[in-house]
């Protein structure tokens, strides 16, 4: 846990009121040391008296562990917010509306139609690589009407940006304290998930990083990160995002088979963390241009 925020140059009275802390899973081992997922993030965002959290975790042992993270704080937590469908961001969210039974669980329209389509095939995918170690989906979240989540005097402002590493990906801005959570939208030294969207879809990738640089971002909290990679290198982070969806984009149609792929990448990124993805990445590509679907 660590946090990030604090006052800007012409602090506010708000943004000393409001923190955000980040929990940041370990990288955990699938079923038969197959592999490895990468570290996944959840933020606070805690104010006075209340707190919003962003993203729920998937396994087990990091939901209990988020949900300790959030009872020390001792704020009342009112809502938790989802930021894309992916199962490892909104797997958690029953046992933590358990634990936290005020809170109300949000999502934009689209990000609902993407769980509702896809958690019972994740749940399968999930049991495979993780076993009984991961939390089963039992809750499906509420439309968020407008697009804000109150906190206290403060807002957070959801903005649907449309192409993460899935679509439809959304990003939650904090004025208050220049904070942007992206979900997957944008990654910290971590291989980038290229394996779910396709060359059309890059672009529009690219053009959602873009969306999150326009909002001046003092600190930016990825889904997914290296741990220790730091929230507030904001031009390392989005330019980092960038030129990996670029390298990946102009070296996959060159690539003969995915090994070749992948070590066009680990000679262009040799800072990122958690090889798995590349190669499910790689693998995938590959499959799709063999298919004819690339």
């Amino acid at each position: 846990m660590h946090t990030t925020g604090g006052s800007a140059d012409t602090a506010t009275d708000r943004a000393e009121r409001l923190r955000a802390l980040v929990y940041t899973s370990p990288t955990h081992e699938f079923e038969g040391a197959r592999g490895t997922f990468s570290p996944t993030t959840s933020t606070l965002i805690a104010g006075q008296r209340k707190a919003v959290l962003i993203d729920a975790q998937y396994m087990a042992s990091d939901v209990t562990a988020l949900g300790d993270m959030i009872e020390s704080t001792g704020k009342e937590l009112s809502a938790i917010y989802i930021t894309h469908g992916h199962a490892d961001h909104h797997f958690g969210l029953g046992p933590l509306l358990e634990r936290f039974p005020r809170a109300r669980p949000l999502a934009t329209p689209g990000v609902i139609e993407y769980i509702t389509a896809n958690s019972e095939n994740e749940t399968g995918l999930w049991s495979i690589m993780f076993g009984d170690r991961f939390v089963r989906p039992t809750v499906i979240p509420e439309p968020l009407e407008g697009d804000e989540i109150e906190l206290e005097d403060a807002e957070l402002r959801i903005i649907t940006v449309g192409q993460g590493d899935i679509r439809p990906s959304t990003v939650v801005h904090v004025p208050a304290i220049g904070a942007v959570i992206p979900g997957d939208v944008v990654y910290n030294r971590i291989h980038v998930m290229m394996a779910m969207s396709t060359p059309d879809e890059w672009q529009q990738w690219l053009a959602s990083i873009d969306a999150v640089e326009a909002l001046s971002p003092r600190s930016i909290v990825v889904g997914h990160k290296q741990p220790g990679a730091r929230d507030e290198d904001v031009r390392g982070i989005l330019d980092g995002t960038r030129a990996y969806i670029r390298d990946f984009a102009a070296a996959a149609p060159e690539a003969t088979d995915a090994d070749q792929l992948i070590a066009v990448m680990l000679e262009k990124h040799p800072e990122c963390g958690n090889l798995w993805t590349l190669q499910y990445s790689a693998n995938a590509w590959l499959q799709r241009q063999r298919s004819g679907d690339a």
